[in-house]
């Protein structure tokens, strides 16, 4: 979202390391970082989700048991904080409604006839849609790329090592003890220049002898 809406605040908050569910608090409800509570983090990170999934004021005023006036304040406080993302939103449905398909940052394409629907169900489940596609869609794309880019090279490697499962944004390999530490040099070389976007991709590695050790 950050760098497909180029949003300022976003920007500032990826590229200076912040927690980005804090630092949308702080946006949020008028707070310095070390004032934000665990319940104001919950709530911004509801809020930062719920938004790239379209989710509506009433479906978050149920996710925070807070009244929908108060669910509706968040996000008209949000939009107030970060305007790029709600330009990018309402830009991104717009073109939608116009070309009946959305496109990753790579140009793999999402068609979406049932946007200009008659049925106004179909309609808005198009929109949403048509706004968490290019996210969704473009993460899909860098963990891919990613993907091949790391087997291909461990295939011309030396290293006693491979991919053996995919995860949502998450890779497992199996590696014999003596090259784990070239490996995990290898991979999050490989997986933080899998793309090249306005905000830094930070690859964390866990290891274990098995998947739940390694987390």
């Amino acid at each position: 979202m950050a760098h497909l809406s180029g949003d300022k605040s976003l920007l500032t908050a990826f590229n200076e390391g912040k927690d980005i569910h804090r630092a949308t608090a702080a946006e949020v409800f008028g707070v310095t970082l070390d004032e934000i509570t665990n319940e104001q983090r919950r709530a911004a990170k509801a809020i930062n989700f719920g938004l790239i999934y379209g989710m509506s004021a009433f479906g978050l005023a149920k996710q925070l048991n807070i009244s929908r006036y108060d669910a509706q304040a968040y996000v008209d406080l949000y939009f107030e904080r970060y305007p790029g993302v709600k330009k990018y939103m309402d830009t991104t449905r717009d073109k939608a409604h116009e070309q009946e398909y959305v496109e990753t940052i790579f140009g793999r394409r999402l068609y979406l006839p049932e946007i200009n629907s008659r049925n106004g169900q179909q309609r808005q489940y198009a929109e949403r849609t048509a706004i968490n596609a290019p996210m969704q869609g473009t993460a899909a794309d860098i963990i891919k790329r990613a993907m091949i880019k790391l087997n291909q090279t461990l295939i011309s490697s030396s290293l006693d090592a491979r991919m053996i499962m995919q995860v949502h944004d998450e890779l497992v390999f199996e590696v014999a003890e003596k090259d784990l530490e070239k490996l995990k040099v290898l991979v999050k070389q490989e997986m933080e220049s899998a793309a090249e976007l306005t905000v830094p991709l930070v690859v964390d590695i866990g290891t274990g002898i098995n998947w739940d050790e390694a987390h």
